[in-house]
């Protein structure tokens, strides 16, 4: 496949012409890495979590000081950047080699360019490389504007963060100038990978001929880009929209004729075919014609995708080719046909081939629906006792918590410095009553004084609560507790007292624990062994499932099909926080999740009647919807 036998000699063509013979090809490199970044991301993660189980079972942001003390912390390091380094050869500098030698009318072997891309590795290692790696890692993903790498393409600043930078102006000033800040550099140093790839610069010169390149023709770039990612865009939504009305035009009629019945029939016994009325085979069908409708459009949809980034790839290396050739004072680059040998054809057939599969995928799905479209039904918390439906952190916000379907509160446990333990979410109770003092700085009756603002735009005021009162208003109302144990005071004596506590009103079975110290918890686990305890973190890797708790309390950012399924099999529930958007709410109340904390419990009422709702076409729609992105 790294080689090409012509049939007759290149011709030169307009650039329209290259970029649809070039199809074959850019589609091939981009299955072939796929394949291969797969299986390189599977081996850094077993070698990963062998070390990090020399260790602890898995690293979480809760261990940190733990594992970066020893001698495993340097290692990962160094694996991790030997991981990140590969991958971004193989996932973005391939596509720069490819393209650039498909305008250039060379041989775009797929062997040979990977082989190029990992030798071109080296020339990052040095202060400028690294910095163009890093701003492509970890930058773009957070502008919006630029190439990533699949690897890191989703990497964000943690929601529960931005909620803290949204909340407080100064925050988000500083926020959106380091923003603009990098787009701007961003802008800039855009070709400096090209230039280092395609015309072997150190990535010092790099960035400054960029600098130059995109300073005289900045307006050109952004006209040709614009126009470019619009096309893209449009026929991408177009083609997927016309796909989605004739296979709705097909199915809506084959619908309406079923029994009201019909998804409870199971048709994954192929021996009971030969006993299949005509009214099975229509629903056999129709269900075929549903699965085919999600994963082969699915298909078509990451396909064109795909080619959609690789036509934009394609474009923005066109036009560094000409800016670069202008600079230099050289001819305007031409471009040439593609040669159409055996391997050209072999690449469409791979493309026939996978489409292929994909009919009969769907085909194994259709039969055994029933086994993937049931859905676990996760109990909601209300974060904060009650959410935005009332005040926060307010004994009177458990009842309002159940009204909206909520199995109960998650609240913040905090301990005075006579030892009384109070709920309050912050470090201090600035926020809420202009008073800049920790909870642990100042007494019971100090704190009693407080007045607390009303934190639903009321002009109603509150006392801090204590543990107490919610003890026993989640026992009156039978509401389950989420206690955290929050912040500097939360340590074993903490865990003691408020275990205690939760005993001495008896509702152990209406109690869970969590806390961001997962020493706290380890102990908390060991000596009360009958606590359901859980391990909260919104960062990590290795094998969370045998961490020693009985919940794995994952940051929504880490939610994970497979994460869920390895915790269950090892007898571990699964809960997330905190999801505040209609879109994460409904994936995750459709997930295979046993709690979720929100702050939109009206929402997440709202949704669990959707949910409850849908026809099995529309089930079958949200199950495998996600399926070529997992």
């Amino acid at each position: 496949m790294s080689t090409e036998t012509a049939s007759k000699p290149q011709e030169k063509v307009k650039f329209s012409r290259l970029a649809a013979e070039s199809v074959p090809e850019i589609w091939t490199v981009q299955f072939v890495t796929a394949l291969i970044l797969a299986v390189l991301v599977f081996i850094f993660t077993r070698i990963s979590n062998a070390i990090i189980g020399t260790k602890v079972a898995a690293l979480t942001t809760a261990n940190l000081k733990e594992i970066f003390s020893s001698w495993q912390g340097p290692v990962l390091i160094i694996l991790g950047i030997v991981f990140v380094l590969i991958y971004a050869a193989l996932d973005l500098f391939i596509r720069v080699l490819v393209t650039g030698r498909l305008l250039r009318g060379e041989k775009a072997g797929i062997f040979q360019s990977i082989k190029d891309s990992m030798k071109d590795i080296r020339r990052f290692i040095n202060p400028d490389g690294i910095s163009i790696l890093v701003y492509i890692l970890f930058a773009v993903p957070l502008v919006g504007i630029g190439f990533s790498v699949g690897v890191t393409k989703n990497f964000a600043i943690p929601n529960f963060i931005m909620d803290v930078v949204y909340k407080r102006p100064a925050f988000l000033a500083l926020y959106v100038i380091a923003i603009l800040v990098l787009l701007v550099v961003g802008f800039f140093f855009l070709f400096s990978l090209h230039a280092v790839l395609l015309s072997g610069m150190k990535p010092k010169d790099a960035k400054k001929y960029s600098f130059r390149l995109m300073k005289k023709n900045w307006k050109k770039f952004l006209l040709t880009m614009l126009l470019v990612v619009v096309v893209a865009v449009l026929v991408r939504v177009g083609v997927s929209l016309g796909l989605n009305l004739l296979l709705q035009a097909g199915l809506d009629p084959v619908a309406g004729s079923l029994p009201a019945d019909y998804s409870l029939r199971d048709f994954s016994d192929l021996s009971a075919w030969g006993s299949l009325t005509d009214q099975d085979w229509s629903i056999l069908g129709f269900r075929m014609g549903c699965t085919f409708a999600v994963l082969e459009g699915g298909y078509l949809d990451l396909f064109l995708c795909l080619l959609a980034s690789a036509f934009i790839m394609l474009y923005f290396t066109k036009l560094y080719l000409e800016f670069d050739a202008a600079e230099q004072g050289g001819a305007a680059p031409e471009w040439l046909s593609r040669p159409k040998g055996p391997a050209y054809a072999g690449k469409i057939i791979l493309m026939i081939g996978i489409a292929a599969a994909v009919a009969a995928l769907c085909f194994i799905l259709s039969i055994d629906a029933n086994s993937y479209i049931g859905r676990r039904e996760p109990g909601i918390f209300a974060h904060r006792s009650c959410g935005v439906l009332g005040q926060e952190n307010s004994v009177e916000g458990l009842a309002i918590a159940l009204e909206h379907g909520c199995i109960g509160g998650e609240i913040d446990i905090q301990r005075t410095k006579d030892g009384y333990y109070i709920i309050n979410h912050d470090n201090d109770f600035a926020r809420l009553t202009g008073v800049a003092k920790k909870p642990s700085e100042m007494t019971l009756a100090e704190i009693e004084e407080l007045d607390v603002k009303d934190t639903t735009g009321g002009n109603k005021t509150y006392k801090v609560p204590k543990l107490e009162e919610f003890l026993e208003e989640a026992k009156r109302i039978h509401a389950v507790l989420l206690l955290e144990l929050k912040g500097e005071t939360a340590d074993e004596q903490m865990a003691d007292d408020v275990v205690a506590m939760v005993k001495e009103y008896g509702v152990e079975d209406q109690v869970l624990y969590i806390s961001l110290k997962e020493d706290v918890m380890n102990y908390l686990k060991e000596k009360y062994p009958e606590a359901k305890v859980s391990s909260v973190f919104f960062a990590g890797m290795g094998n969370f499932e045998k961490l020693p708790c009985d919940i794995l309390g994952l940051e929504e950012g880490m939610g994970s099909p497979l994460i869920y399924a390895n915790a269950h099999s090892a007898g571990k529930e699964v809960a997330i926080w905190t999801p505040n958007t209609e879109q994460a709410l409904r994936m995750f109340m459709d997930a295979d999740l046993d709690y979720i904390t929100t702050d939109e419990i009206g929402m997440a009422e709202q949704i669990r009647k959707d949910l409850d709702a849908r026809t099995e076409r529309e089930l079958i729609i949200d199950r495998l919807q996600d399926f070529w992105t997992l």
